[in-house]
């Protein structure tokens, strides 16, 4: 595939330093709490000044860490204007980017999105050594769709342990999000304003 000047750009900042800490579904991985929230910090910090068309962008590449890290910033966005991108994504999701995908779906994409979900789980390389096929059933059921299977109960456990990561870095992206924005708007002199979620 070939990448843009902009596209290069928008990997160095957005892929590169996240993905290998956040493919995982319970992600960020990391042993060490300190190297966690630091990590952490960066990725809201990086959240700040997205927009849908970067995230819609990473959620379409046909790179799974392009796609990882667009299912984990879709997060910072308002779900309406990522939901479609994040259904369409569905079409050619890759095994490695599913966990974080079928999380983030079961928290902003609504039922509408189920019926993408469900071929992941029938395509070969949806029930591969990641466990990513559980997962994408136990999303499906969340989302109140029949899955393909039945998803171990420890699977089901773990999903929701990770729509619980997902929610906490969803509220720290739109507090970093306002805090961006009242900022903005001090600097720009305003003294009065409203800023919605």
């Amino acid at each position: 595939m070939l990448y843009t000047r902009e596209d290069a750009r928008l990997i160095r900042r957005l892929v590169r330093p996240f993905y290998l800490k956040m493919y995982l579904v319970e992600a960020p991985t990391e042993v060490d709490l300190d190297a966690a929230r630091r990590s952490r910090r960066k990725l809201i910090r990086a959240g700040r000044r997205l927009t849908s068309e970067q995230v819609e962008w990473l959620l379409l590449s046909s790179g799974w860490r392009e796609q990882t890290m667009g299912a984990w910033f879709a997060l910072a966005l308002p779900a309406d204007r990522v939901r479609e991108a994040v259904a369409d994504a569905w079409i050619d999701a890759s095994s490695h980017a599913a966990g974080p995908l079928a999380v983030v779906s079961g928290l902003i994409a609504g039922s509408d999105v189920v019926a993408g979900m469900q071929p992941f789980v029938a395509r070969r390389d949806g029930r591969d050594d990641l466990g990513t096929a559980g997962c994408v059933s136990a999303a499906i059921a969340h989302l109140g769709g029949p899955p393909p299977f039945d998803p171990d109960p420890i699977v089901v456990a773990s999903f929701q342990d990770s729509l619980k990561v997902a929610t906490d870095l969803q509220s720290d992206f739109r507090t970093a999000r306002r805090s961006a924005w009242r900022a903005h708007l001090w600097r720009s002199g305003r003294k009065s304003y409203t800023v919605g979620s």
